[in-house]
């Protein structure tokens, strides 16, 4: 079957993922700026890692594109003959063997012919500026056949048609593009490298990355023994947001109500807390307990009392809801934090 020169679409799939990593990016950052202290700094030293790790993978694209640019100048500056002669010295190198120039006039569309994974080849080469016509591509065609070869390659400086792609369809025929050559003379100088130098870069790779994710990983086990307690939720844009808040410990959520929640009166007697971040009210002071309602960054919360282990908080929402609260959801007065009486669940 022929190869298909996929540049167009890999250039594409590129730019879609380094623009999916800048849209995570700053909707990370605005997410990360309602979380509480020990989460704001993991999440903080995870969009570093990922800006790095983009900007290393941006700057190895570059490095091969410039790489590609330089093998296209020099094959352009090599005369027909030359180029043939150097597409053998690159079939050699990886791995083609019984190697041998035809070309001259009545060669068939036929510059090479050579074995391969244990297959006959004949190649024909295109010094090209310009995209190879479709008719050479179909002379190549005809030249398989009659050459009676198992394969055919060719290979050119430029590219091909839609249609010097189509006559080779469920054809024994491979297209090398520009950038498919200018890639299998890098496979082959890689090839020719000290494979010593070539093990201690790979390691020296993995090494950076395994460091990277090791360092996160404990950023973020870090951030869950600190908060010790509701996993972090971004706050909820407007009154009427419906979206489930996440729940760890597999506890099913509950939607947000669809009216805003009702302000308590600044004269009652019971203590009063403004929530620092959003989260989950729960039937009984742990993380397993039911989920009964849903408070959120702004809104204010009365009092009723607290646990044994001062990590949960019993109050009573906008909207009547009683129930519990872990304490690194409020914004505290100490005074009142231990004022407040203990409540058995």
């Amino acid at each position: 079957m022929a190869r298909r020169t996929t540049k167009q679409s890999a250039d594409g799939g590129r730019a879609g993922i380094a623009l999916l990593c800048l849209i995570g990016l700053a909707n990370l950052y605005r997410w990360a700026e309602a979380l509480p202290g020990p989460w704001k700094i993991a999440a903080s030293v995870l969009a570093l890692s990922t800006i790095l790790l983009l900007a290393w993978w941006l700057v190895a694209l570059a490095r091969k594109w410039y790489r590609q640019q330089l093998y296209h100048k020099e094959l352009l500056a090599l005369n027909p003959t030359q180029f043939e002669e150097r597409v053998q010295l690159l079939l050699a190198d990886l791995g083609w063997t019984e190697l041998q120039r035809q070309g001259g006039s009545g060669d068939r569309g036929v510059d090479l012919v050579g074995q391969h994974a244990g297959l006959r080849y004949i190649v024909q080469c295109k010094r090209y500026t310009k995209r190879v016509p479709p008719a050479m591509v179909r002379d190549l065609v005809g030249a398989l056949h009659i050459q009676k070869a198992d394969r055919a390659l060719l290979v050119t400086t430029s590219g091909f048609t839609k249609q010097g792609h189509a006559e080779v369809r469920d054809q024994h025929v491979e297209l090398w593009d520009g950038d498919i050559l200018a890639a299998q003379i890098a496979r082959a100088n890689a090839l020719r490298a000290d494979p010593m130098r070539v093990r201690v870069a790979r390691r020296r790779t993995g090494a950076v990355v395994a460091v990277g994710m090791l360092c996160n990983s404990l950023l973020v086990v870090w951030a869950l023994a600190t908060s010790s307690g509701e996993p972090p939720v971004a706050p909820l844009v407007g009154a009427r947001a419906t979206q489930p808040v996440p729940t760890l410990m597999g506890a099913t959520p509950v939607l947000a109500p669809t009216t805003a929640p009702t302000a308590l009166p600044a004269s009652s007697a019971v203590p009063v807390a403004t929530v620092f971040n959003g989260g989950n009210v729960r039937a009984a002071p742990e993380l397993q307990a039911t989920v009964l309602d849903q408070i959120h960054a702004g809104e204010t919360v009365a009092l009723l009392g607290r646990s044994a282990d001062r990590q949960w908080l019993q109050v009573r929402d906008g909207r009547g809801q009683v129930g519990w609260v872990h304490r690194t959801l409020l914004t505290l007065d100490p005074t009142l934090d231990a004022a407040l009486s203990v409540v058995a669940p």
